[in-house]
């Protein structure tokens, strides 16, 4: 047998991985079959993995024996299936991308992918774009963001001054862009950084959603230490593996004050003596964030 050789995902496509090894050379790979011998859904192979590989016979194409152990991810449920859908590993930032309108922006997609993000070990940034449409004003259901300790930078077809620390933070990590169809994840990239020519799409006036423009998602490296992975947009987000009792130690702020609360199970409902429900009366955690928790523990 060949030597095994080290490479990152970079794309996915239906039985097909394409691979850019150390050197830069790219390579189409299958999966070996014994990796998914108990389902076809474990273990599943993402971008962004660091894999182990061997050229067949032909040297045509490769073969992955082994997945390194991730330092991180991001993943949910697949829609319509009972299984975990991996959709980037090992990324540095995720970049919580909504649209200051067109599409109007939902606060709780942000609460969920912040819960991913910490379920991923992954550092969250809120990025708002098209602030151009609402004249640059400062929405009111971005008050609670600003509470957390979360860093929010904002973009508009005007060139802006968060533009630079958009274009360090990228240029020197790996991150992924998440958010609905049509906040403009594509648009920013080719902006910062062009060349790219990545895809583009329009919202639809009826419905006020984003269509697919990105299908599937790929890694693009845009400075020699920042890659980016660019991700399908998303109309629902499932979690994997988390029960709804575990959401208190994920969620924003409700861990950081969980300790205090004169039961130790308290799940910040209606249990007695409930310090997170203290605070929140006392304004010391604003209600949309408490309201945002609630929320999602129903669900």
């Amino acid at each position: 047998m060949a030597d095994p050789i080290s490479a990152i995902v970079i794309r996915r496509t239906k039985g097909f991985y394409y691979l850019r090894t150390l050197g830069g050379q790219e390579i189409e790979c299958k999966a070996k079959g014994s990796l998914f011998q108990h389902s076809r859904y474990d273990n599943q192979i993402a971008v962004g993995d660091q894999v182990n590989l061997v050229m067949e016979d032909d040297q045509k194409i490769g073969l992955i024996h082994s997945i390194e152990p991730r330092k991180s991810f991001l993943s949910r449920v697949r829609v319509g299936i009972a299984a975990e859908q991996v959709i980037a590993a090992n990324v540095d930032l995720m970049f919580i991308t909504i649209a200051a309108r067109d599409p109007e922006p939902r606060p709780g997609l942000i609460w969920r992918m912040l819960v991913a993000a910490n379920l991923g070990n992954v550092r969250p940034v809120l990025l708002l774009t098209k602030t151009d449409l609402i004249h640059h004003r400062h929405p009111a259901w971005l008050r609670p963001f600003e509470d957390i300790d979360l860093e929010i930078l904002k973009s508009s077809k005007v060139r802006g001054s968060d533009d630079n620390r958009l274009v360090d933070l990228i240029g020197e990590n790996t991150s992924v862009f998440v958010g609905h169809s049509g906040v403009g994840k594509s648009s920013l990239i080719n902006r910062l950084f062009p060349g790219l020519d990545l895809k583009v799409g329009e919202v639809n006036e009826k419905t006020s959603k984003g269509s697919h423009t990105t299908t599937y998602a790929q890694m693009i490296q845009v400075a020699e230490s920042g890659f980016v992975i660019d991700t399908p947009g998303v109309r629902e987000f499932g979690f994997w593996n988390l029960d709804k009792e575990d959401i208190r130690d994920y969620f924003p702020l409700i861990r950081q004050y969980s300790g205090h609360c004169k039961h130790s199970d308290c799940q910040h409902l209606s249990e007695p003596h409930c310090f997170v429900k203290e605070e929140v009366e006392a304004g010391r955690i604003h209600s949309d964030l408490y309201q945002g928790y609630m929320k999602l523990f129903a669900e």
